[in-house]
């Protein structure tokens, strides 16, 4: 058919940083239904017929694995028309999804229901993501490859690092942030003298909590977020480049499909 049915739908990467071994790692869920029964996947679902793609995603994340995350932004959308072919009645209906990412910072553990039968955090190294995974369903690693190359792509240009941080933090906690996702070592001076010339990010707390007042010895200079710009590469990646070069085939790629796009003119229409 020209114009076939289809299903919208959405999927989490949701990402967290393990700082005891200190390593990214990502969500993932055994699926206990068809199709693709047993195969490991990423949280997400159908989108209801009154909800955005956002609503969505935090309603399906949180119903599949019973915790929410404190960050979630979209990605981009899958629309191959052979990713996900689902049967509904006499039809068949392809399956189009929006990814996002999502940040985890809290101690809960994921909770089962019955469409899983299993989760587990596993650590998501820079280079090789597929040799540290299972076999995922549909084309879900396609979506978490792009979503862990978005994710170390953005900390060059935006205050996503505070996200994987509590409220209050010291410059080295935001260190070890990008350190961890990137797997670099920065140097401690100009890292943070960089850092702390990013206008209306962060700012020095004068009077922290009472808990977080040191008892002994000379106290740590605590910060606050106060704003999440958009900056030019203020923060560069060392070894960003090949990132950088991945993020972009996606934009070429649709830079090549719109310039193929016919232009009408308005008097053409009348």
């Amino acid at each position: 058919e020209r114009y076939p049915l289809s299903l919208n739908a959405v999927n989490v990467v949701c990402f967290k940083i393990d700082w005891d071994e200190r390593g990214l790692k990502v969500l993932l869920i055994k699926r206990n239904i068809t199709p693709q029964k047993n195969k490991w996947s990423l949280p997400g679902g159908f989108v209801n017929v009154d909800e955005t793609v956002e609503d969505a995603a935090l309603r399906k994340f949180v119903e599949e694995t019973g915790i929410a995350p404190s960050y979630l932004s979209q990605v981009r959308t899958y629309s191959d028309s052979k990713r996900d072919i689902r049967d509904v009645g006499k039809y068949k209906v392809r399956v189009v999804t929006t990814s996002f990412i999502g940040v985890y910072t809290f101690d809960k553990d994921p909770v089962l229901t019955e469409e899983s039968s299993d989760y587990e955090w596993f650590k998501i190294p820079r280079k090789y993501i597929q040799r540290s995974i299972p076999e995922l369903a549909f084309d879900h690693e396609q979506i978490l490859t792009d979503a862990s190359n978005r994710l170390r792509r953005n900390l060059e240009f935006s205050g996503l690092a505070t996200r994987f941080l509590p409220d209050y933090f010291t410059l080295g906690q935001i260190q070890d942030v990008y350190e961890t996702i990137w797997e670099v070592e920065l140097d401690p001076a100009n890292f943070r003298d960089k850092l702390t010339n990013v206008d209306g990010w962060i700012r020095e707390v004068k009077n922290p909590p009472e808990d977080l007042k040191a008892r002994r010895g000379k106290p740590p200079t605590w910060y606050k977020e106060y704003d999440v710009p958009q900056f030019e590469r203020m923060i560069s990646n060392p070894d960003g480049a090949v990132i950088r070069e991945k993020e972009s085939e996606y934009q070429k790629n649709l830079d090549n499909m719109t310039s193929e796009i016919p232009v009408i003119k308005l008097e053409e229409l009348e």
